[in-house]
């Protein structure tokens, strides 16, 4: 990246956006890929990074990714080890640390279910290729992992555990050291302690020795190691203490030893691995950084871009600067690309600047696979990044204001390429205004025709009126409020703005006197630009607020259209459902009446007749059989709509009788001039043209066919469903069908019982029944009837 592009995002303060995305890390080296995060250029290698970051963002929304604890960057103990070099033990525990990290990072990645193309239901999986690609990287290897674990403490101190031997010699230790303590102590507190000058003991260069009068030397055996200052104190070891601090230092060497020989083999194991470790060692910082993107844009309450291919440009809604305080940042709308380029004017303080970061910080923040905090985004990548920001006098350059700015200017100018996103704030400012701006003016011009897409501010009359003539730029302004002399920072695209010079300025205390003297010194042309320009901003006010008003009584208008059309469908449903339920009962009914007949008929006939009367018997099912034909062609009857329109007039789609069969069917196929394919309920046939009868849709209006049937739908239909464990849209299918079955069958209230659980199945149940017209109320069950775990639905 050129060293201008790199001043770009230093005057976008884009390492704040790095150093908010490192807190998010858990391993170092993703922390130092956070910090020295770079936009890239490349716009397939954008969409990838944006895409990473999306799967992670989606995998976060339905589980929490692993605690890391691995701590520094490991690659080069590893590596090391991998030569045969002995690693301290510190080394070998944060290894460890790191194997974990990758185990459990291997085994959240691992467990999250792909999408499956075939599947009707999606709703459990989420898209995740790109991080199961890396994942694939990340190699566990447990045995490795547990023997350093469990031989290491935090601090790389071997536990005694890490052998037998070492634990053995360590408890060695412990003892010759108790008496080593046991033979000092005896000198200090036993009947030669009134040989000493005082009756205590201390260590020098490792050695314990007491202070021994000098008039006493020979007393006690032993070797001298100093005297006092006077010369009146020596400092002996005692000859027993000498010997068993000898023993000390002896299981102490083959203390040392073994655990030389454990970080060896510890190292060897861990040589072994070098090569795949270092490997998952990449994919891990990898997911790390992919993981802390997606972090980041849950804590901005970012958006992702929809994907284009077209040419650079940015466009988003409801935008907030990701470095200001949330609640009181002014959300942007505004659109920048190339040939459409943007010129911001308005007063001072009124947000200009800030609005101009905001578009260069979103476009470095997506070309580095980041989220942008809008409300919606689109987006196509930008080939380069410029931007003239802020205050460039320099007094070690000797540069002015000015000068700094055209040193800018000019290095954009001459390495500039078409798609590049150029920013300039108060372009051609700190020289005459009549030179500036023809100057400002000349610079878009150039950076236009060299395909670059720009969002600049100014003061400048003339450019305010260049941007509404030229082709490829739009005005826009930063809204004033001149009740209060306070800018509202709104940014309004498509108006220039005052710069409002004399009423900030009264703002902040100037005197009346000096505000007229300036007014006084206007020109006719100023005044009247200024009023028109005033007047115009007015004027684009009320029509944004009547505009604004307009959408939103369309939008409700819209609204309740929706719901209209929604109840009709709902309504429209109900009554298919119910007719084709009540249909099949209905033939059900007939079915049974006819096998019960022709089995005691069977019967009849096998006894002979005895005793029975054969005509009267069979009379009396013919009667039956009638009666239950006649019901059902009262109710078809009541159902029937306009005459057929004739078989010749049939398409697909259309909704018909067949003679001879009770179900209504629909039109799947027209095969040829004599046979039409029908579907019937389950069941798909080849119909004759001549057997069927096309039919307008049906009007479910049959409130004595339902009363009909009460009494036999109410046998076999219950007062409670379960819904628990089932899925959103299968418990609403459950649920409807429960619905429909206990109006038809009359009975008064439904208990549904869906669990507690997160919720989900509860607030399916309870808004579907608020939007049906037939539910009286519902309410949550009594503690002792299953408390939140149970609706209670009453008709």
């Amino acid at each position: 990246m050129a060293a201008k592009e790199l001043r770009a995002l230093k005057v976008l303060e884009f390492q704040a956006i790095r150093d908010r995305l490192a807190a998010h890390c858990q391993t170092e080296t993703a922390s130092e890929l956070a910090l020295d995060l770079q936009p890239l250029f490349d716009a397939p290698k954008i969409w990838s990074e944006l895409k990473k970051t999306k799967e992670a963002y989606d995998l976060l929304g339905r589980s929490t990714p692993p605690t890391i604890r691995a701590g520094s960057d490991i690659r080069d103990s590893v590596s090391r080890a991998g030569k045969g070099v002995i690693l301290g033990g510190k080394e070998l525990y944060e290894v460890g640390r790191a194997l974990e990290a990758i185990r459990l990072m291997q085994a959240f990645i691992a467990t999250v279910p792909e999408i499956d193309p075939e599947a009707e239901e999606r709703s459990t999986a989420i898209d995740v290729t790109e991080l199961k690609r890396i994942a694939v990287a990340l190699v566990p290897h447990p045995k490795v992992e547990d023997s350093l674990l469990y031989c290491l403490e935090p601090d790389g101190t071997l536990k005694d555990s890490a052998s037998p031997e070492l634990s053995s010699l360590r408890a060695k230790k412990k003892a010759a050291v108790g008496k080593v303590m046991e033979r000092i102590q005896a000198y200090t507190t036993g009947k030669q302690r009134e040989l000493l000058s005082d009756p205590i003991y201390t260590v020098r260069d490792g050695r314990y020795v007491i202070p021994l009068k000098s008039e006493n030397r020979g007393k006690i055996k032993g070797i001298v190691h100093g005297a006092s200052s006077t010369g009146q104190t020596i400092f002996l070891e005692p000859q027993d203490v000498l010997d068993a601090a000898n023993h000390v230092r002896e299981v102490e060497s083959a203390e040392a030893h073994e655990e030389q020989r454990i970080l060896k083999q510890l190292s060897g194991r861990i040589g072994s691995v070098a090569a795949p470790l270092i490997g998952s060692i990449d994919a891990l910082t990898q997911l790390d950084l992919i993981i802390a993107k997606a972090k980041l844009a849950y804590e901005l309450k970012s958006s992702f871009p929809e994907l284009n291919q077209g040419e650079a440009f940015i466009e988003f809604e409801q935008a907030r600067h990701p470095l200001l305080e949330t609640e009181t940042v002014v959300p942007i709308s505004v659109g920048v690309g190339r040939g459409k380029s943007v010129l911001i004017t308005g007063p001072n303080t009124g947000g200009k600047t800030v609005a101009i970061k905001t578009v260069g910080l979103f476009v470095a923040m997506l070309q580095s696979g980041l989220a942008v905090p809008a409300a919606h985004v689109k987006f196509a990548p930008f080939s380069q990044i410029w931007a003239d920001i802020g205050d460039e006098q320099s007094i070690a350059q000797s540069l002015s204001t000015f000068s700094g700015h055209i040193k800018n200017i000019s290095s954009a100018l001459n390495l500039i390429r078409s798609g590049s996103l150029v920013l300039l704030d108060e372009i051609g400012a700190g020289t005459d205004p009549a030179e500036g701006a023809a100057l400002a003016r000349s610079v878009l011009e150039t950076f236009h025709e060299a395909g670059a897409a720009i969002m600049a501010s100014t003061h400048y009359g003339e450019l305010k009126v260049f941007a509404f003539t030229a082709d490829g730029f739009r005005n826009a302004s930063m809204e004033f409020d001149t009740k209060t002399l306070r800018p509202t920072y709104k940014l309004v695209m498509g108006a220039a703005g005052a710069s409002q010079a004399l009423k900030i300025a009264q703002r902040y205390g100037i005197e009346e006197g000096i505000l007229e003297r300036a007014k006084s010194y206007l020109t006719d042309t100023d005044r009247d630009l200024s009023v028109m320009l005033q007047n115009l901003e007015n004027a684009q006010k009320l029509a944004r607020n009547a505009q604004a008003e307009a959408d939103k009584k369309g939008a409700e208008l819209q609204r309740l259209q929706q719901e209209a059309e929604k109840r009709i469908r709902e309504a429209e449903d109900a009554r298919k459902r119910a007719n084709a339920r009540a249909q099949e009962a209905i033939d059900g009914a007939l079915r049974d009446i006819r096998i019960q007949a022709d089995d005691l008929l069977d019967k009849v006939k096998k006894s002979g007749g005895a005793g029975i009367d054969l005509q009267k018997t069979r009379k009396d099912f013919e009667s039956l059989d009638s009666k239950g034909k006649d019901l059902s062609g009262r109710f078809r009857s009541k159902e029937k709509g306009p005459e057929s329109t004739g078989p010749a007039e049939l398409a697909v789609g259309d909704q018909v009788t067949i003679l001879g069969y009770s179900q209504p069917g629909v039109v799947l196929e027209i095969k040829n001039a004599r046979d039409v394919i029908v579907q019937a309920g389950p069941i798909k046939m080849t119909v004759q043209r001549g057997k069927l009868t096309k039919v307008e849709k049906k009007i479910l209006s049959a409130p004595s066919q339902a009363r009909m049937l009460s009494n036999a739908k109410a046998n076999t239909v219950g007062t409670e469903i379960h819904l628990r464990n089932m899925r959103a849209e299968e418990a609403k299918e459950k649920l409807e069908k429960a619905v429909d079955d206990a109006l038809l069958a009359g009975i008064p209230f439904l208990r549904v019982v869906h669990g507690k659980g997160d919720g989900i199945l509860r607030k399916v149940t309870q808004d579907y029944l608020r939007g049906h017209n037939d539910v009286k109320r519902f309410r949550n069950a009594d503690p002792a009837e299953g408390g939140e775990g149970v609706t209670i639905a009453e008709f």
